[in-house]
């Protein structure tokens, strides 16, 4: 699989989760981000990255899905709340390298 790939698929995982999470009232995305840290950290092993480097990458995931999440929140306004049937949008929307939107 090619970098650009490999990237591509990455950012439309956590396109997806970013939305998903911000249906979620911020009490139950805590356990959300544990598992993401967890499934990166495991994934970055297997690649070879060593244990302190796989941390360090899964933090930085973390760290990006949480902004991801603050700027859905912020395009929906003040008023338009959480809500479970908000819709989770098309992940042909998810930007890629290379591809204009």
């Amino acid at each position: 699989m090619s970098v650009e790939t490999a990237l591509a698929q990455l950012l439309r995982m956590i396109h997806c989760r970013a939305l998903t999470l911000a249906a979620l009232p911020d009490d139950e995305r805590d356990l959300h981000y544990d598992l993401i840290r967890l499934s990166c950290c495991g994934a970055a092993e297997q690649i070879g990255q060593s244990p302190d480097k796989a941390a360090v990458t899964a933090n930085s995931v973390v760290e990006f899905t949480r902004a991801m999440v603050g700027v859905i929140e912020a395009g929906r306004g003040p008023d338009a709340g959480r809500s479970a049937n908000w819709p989770l949008g098309d992940s042909s929307t998810v930007w890629q390298p290379g591809r204009s939107q």
